[in-house]
């Protein structure tokens, strides 16, 4: 929920150039991980960290680093299954909450009961090869998907054709898991799984850097409840250079990304995303 993955790279270059001296890069609130991921690709940052405070999403992030992607990830999951297991601490509880979750809430399931089956069908055709699923799928909606969708190759592929043949398909999930199986540099990323609060931070205060994607205050709940007045609190009496991302916030606002939110199928949908800062800015113009 309120991605960054399609802000990140905005975001984390505008810190690099407004921070030149920075070597370390802390996400206290690193959910999804686009901030983190994107700050692993800058060879300016010599370490990141990456908290979540949401142990099955930590777990998640682990069992990838360890194992990479395996067969167990690409599994169907029946609401059934979801609603059993998304309130556990492990990778799996991550999994479903992170590519499951409707609107990526997580608490409920991905799909309405009335589309579920197709959904399930589509996956068993995609990700399997099956040719029963494609069979039934034909029963059950009345489209017919060629058989020539089992020559290509990779799961990419064939979802990509399938797109192109019925114009509509949720199978995004697996391809932001492939995006994050090729980030050879996860191997470097620091796991923490705690209150942002309770961060260790030791590293030199003039080369470090510490970002904040807090659920923004009067919108969605997450399921862990967060104290406005306790995160200014403790901005406040940091040391550290900090920035937040937020609609809006009590910091100087030191940049602004118009885009189009995600959370809403409006046509008339454009958002304002800024950036606020606790200390004075100065631009430092740098190439990458």
């Amino acid at each position: 929920m309120g991605s960054k993955r399609k802000l990140s790279n905005e975001i984390v270059t505008y810190i690099q150039n407004h921070n030149p001296n920075a070597k370390y890069f802390y996400d206290l609130f690193g959910g999804g991980g686009a901030i983190s991921f994107e700050s692993l690709k800058k060879k300016q940052f010599e370490k990141v960290f990456y908290n979540e405070l949401n142990t099955g999403v930590v777990e998640l992030l682990k069992k990838i680093k360890k194992d990479g992607i395996t067969a167990d990830f690409y599994n169907w999951i029946s609401r059934e299954e979801f609603n059993e297991l998304k309130n556990g601490t492990d990778w799996k509880a991550g999994l479903i909450k992170c590519c499951w979750s409707f609107g990526n809430n997580q608490r409920d399931y991905l799909f309405a009961k009335e589309i579920e089956e197709p959904k399930r069908l589509m996956h068993e055709i995609v990700v399997n090869c099956c040719e029963k699923s494609r069979l039934e799928f034909l029963e059950v909606t009345g489209f017919e998907i060629d058989v020539l969708i089992f020559n290509l190759k990779t799961i990419e592929n064939r979802r990509l054709k399938l797109c192109d043949l019925i114009k509509k398909s949720r199978m995004q999930q697996l391809e932001r898991m492939q995006q994050l199986q090729q980030l050879q540099q996860l191997q470097q990323l620091e796991l923490t799984n705690l209150s942002y609060e309770l961060v260790e931070i030791n590293t030199p205060t003039e080369e470090t850097i510490i970002y904040l994607d807090p659920p923004y205050f009067g919108t969605s709940k997450y399921e862990h409840e967060l104290n406005e007045n306790d995160l200014l609190e403790w901005i406040k009496i940091s040391k550290y250079k900090i920035y937040v991302s937020s609609y809006d916030f009590k910091l100087p606002c030191v940049h602004e990304i118009s885009h189009r939110s995600t959370l809403c199928a409006k046509s008339n949908n454009k958002v304002v995303e800024r950036l606020f800062c606790n200390q004075e800015e100065q631009f430092n113009f740098k190439l990458f």
